[in-house]
């Protein structure tokens, strides 16, 4: 059996299996500390040896600067905050976390030492009742990445508590509601807002916005981005989208996915609308408020839904993207046309974007006589 040298605070032990344990002890204030590194797990007995005497080190350098209590004192809410300061996510992204551990989890208070895995998985089952399955799976990534993944890499606990808990199915009935919209719809959305906007200039845009997205299908955030030098004689190229960056919002960024650069030719009943907003606009940048700030998808889409609320009309800027994908399906265009249209990584992203409606449906049962 080998002999390691003498290291205050590490006691060497051979078992009746013949393995090491070197046991850690450092006698403080508020009690000891102790940690065994078995020789079993390490590649050898040098390994575990040397593991326990950088522990040893390590610890009693953040005693020193007093770093070792606020690491064991940290919370859930320590780690969250602590992934909000250093994560490259973006603005709204961070804003749409927050909103869901607020919501959703409740061990907030919990220090990270004395988190279980039966607390997490607490948390994830009292969410069937309440939450869907997409947004249960979300919180659970917030669990595994934002928490959990924040205090591994700070060391402060040293196994995954994600693994083993189990996403379960969300008990809320969700129905699928028709998403999609039509051209006389549209064109009483743009007369709401040529009448409601006080701004005749950002009305008119908002207009050419709404017709733009009806006959492309394209996101709100890239056609918010366009430029005239996206403008092509037959096609739209898009290259970038209106988003957020890691601590400000309305910044102009690459497309969400590889997928979503792409060229969408000019339907004829666009190009005129096209024309006239290239006349029309005042600054290359297509879609600014009059004052020159860009027109946000979120603004947008709050005086669209205000105004419509009070009509009783069901609308919004992505049910054009649903119209189109589900005119893309359901007239049977290819798989790969579609994809590339509206900028999916698959074609099933595209299914799910398309909807079935009372008409479709009638015309299917019709087969069945």
């Amino acid at each position: 059996m080998a002999k390691f040298r003498s290291e205050k605070g590490i006691t060497q032990r051979i078992q009746k299996s013949g393995l090491t344990t070197f046991l850690v002890r450092i006698r403080t204030e508020n009690g000891d500390i102790t940690k065994s590194f078995n020789e079993k797990d390490f590649p050898s007995a040098k390994i575990a040896f040397e593991s326990a005497v950088n522990f040893r080190n390590k610890t009693l350098y953040e005693l020193q600067m007093g770093l070792y209590l606020a690491k064991n004192n940290s919370t859930v809410q320590d780690m969250f905050n602590a992934y909000l300061e250093s994560t490259t996510d973006s603005y709204s992204t961070k804003r749409k976390h927050t909103c869901l551990f607020n919501k959703y989890v409740l061990h907030k208070e919990t220090r990270m030492q004395d988190l279980t895995r039966a607390d997490i998985q607490e948390d994830i089952n009292r969410m069937v009742e309440i939450a869907t399955d997409d947004t249960i799976a979300k919180v659970m990534s917030i669990w595994r990445n934002a928490i959990v993944n924040t205090a591994l890499l700070k060391e402060i606990i040293s196994r995954d508590l994600t693994l083993g808990v189990r996403k379960p199915e969300s008990k809320m009935i969700h129905i699928k509601k028709d998403t999609t919209t039509d051209r006389e719809t549209v064109n009483k959305v743009k007369a709401l807002v040529r009448k409601g906007v006080r701004d005749p200039y950002n009305a008119r845009i908002i207009c050419f916005l709404i017709d733009l997205l009806y006959y492309t299908g394209m996101r709100p955030a890239e056609a918010l981005a366009l430029t005239r030098k996206d403008i092509k004689k037959n096609s739209i190229s898009i290259t970038k989208e209106l988003g957020s960056s890691i601590d400000d919002t309305n910044v102009v960024r690459r497309c969400k996915t590889p997928n979503s650069i792409r060229e969408i030719p000019i339907h004829q009943e666009l190009a005129p609308a096209i024309e006239e907003l290239l006349d029309y606009a005042e600054r290359d940048e297509l879609f600014l408020k009059n004052d020159g700030r860009y027109m946000d998808s979120n603004w947008v889409g709050n005086i669209i839904y205000r105004l419509c609320k009070k009509e009783g009309i069901e609308f919004n800027l992505y049910r054009m993207r649903h119209n189109m994908a589900t005119h893309l399906v359901t007239n049977n265009v290819d798989s790969k046309t579609t994809v590339e249209l509206l900028g999916h990584g698959n074609y099933d992203m595209s299914i799910y974007y398309a909807n079935s409606n009372e008409e479709l449906k009638k015309k299917a049962i019709k087969y069945l006589s």
